[in-house]
């Protein structure tokens, strides 16, 4: 079949693509071609575009413009599938219409492809689907022109019944693709992300771990402390209010998990923090 390497896994994931595509070719072809198409495709191949451009060639193809399908690039059929199509609008019957010219199985084929790259391109970003245009084109103006060095994700779908099967043949141009399976991922990590945060702040919320704020440290002998009284007053010359340490107690003794500022808050001392509590900290609580 002349076809390149395997799906990456990237695309293998794209679970919203999938389902989407299939929901697309089941809807038309039971409009179409009184058919119904299986869960899974017959076939998901990365080819070349060169190998896929010959490949499509064999079958009745409409090329769809970049302009405004940046990503569908194609839709084809093979001639069972194109007898189906006229079969189904004109009311004949199958074997006769496998008699008709390839032009007119092409002219036949032409409004329900249209119809196809509608329902797909809905559900593809940057795709217009609601064009009062025809999307129609030759292959150099479809994405990436089918040059030899791009690369397509071609999907094909057996149509039944089995007395009657045919394919279609969805062609996708796979760096468009990837980028779309790249933007979905990054937005379902960052759904997950806030759910992740609140567990986390609950669990430092509920922690027993003693923290204490400290505003300086003076080094002084034995003796010097042994004479001290109640009373005494000791300098802290270089000691800065907007500069607090804030340290936690655990079992390795205390550690210094952020800064704060010493302040007034409701005519009481406050501390207010300057930074975030280290996340390392903060993770350790958790797993507690």
């Amino acid at each position: 079949m002349g076809a390149g390497s395997g799906l990456p896994p990237t695309i293998l994931r794209y679970h919203d693509f999938w389902g989407a595509v299939h929901h697309s070719a089941s809807v038309w072809a039971g409009e179409s071609l009184d058919g119904g198409v299986p869960q899974e495709p017959e076939m998901r191949r990365v080819y070349t575009g060169t190998a896929a451009l010959e490949a499509l060639e064999r079958r009745t193809t409409f090329f769809f413009s970049s302009r405004v399908s940046p990503g569908l690039c194609a839709i084809a059929t093979d001639g069972a599938g194109a007898a189906r199509i006229v079969a189904k609008r004109l009311s004949q019957d199958f074997e006769s219409a496998k008699e008709a010219s390839a032009l007119f199985l092409k002219l036949m084929f032409e409004a329900p492809a249209v119809s196809l790259w509608r329902s797909m391109a809905a559900s593809l970003e940057g795709h217009q689907a609601a064009t009062i245009s025809s999307p129609l084109s030759e292959p150099v103006q479809a994405a990436s022109s089918f040059d030899a060095d791009s690369r397509y994700l071609v999907i094909s779908y057996s149509v039944m019944p089995e007395a009657l099967q045919s394919q279609i043949w969805l062609v996708f141009d796979l760096d468009y693709l990837m980028g779309c399976a790249h933007e979905s991922e990054r937005r379902a990590a960052e759904q997950k992300r806030p759910a992740t945060s609140k567990l986390l702040r609950d669990s430092v919320m509920g922690s027993s771990i003693r923290v204490e704020a400290v505003l300086d440290k003076i080094s002084m002998t034995i003796g010097e402390c042994s004479r001290l009284k109640v009373g005494d007053l000791i300098p802290l010359p270089d000691t800065d209010p907007g500069s607090v340490r804030l340290n936690a107690e655990t079992v390795n003794g205390q550690i210094e998990i952020g800064h704060c500022e010493m302040g007034v808050w409701k005519r009481q001392r406050a501390l207010k923090l300057k930074q975030p509590v280290l996340e390392p900290f903060t993770q350790e609580v958790a797993k507690m």
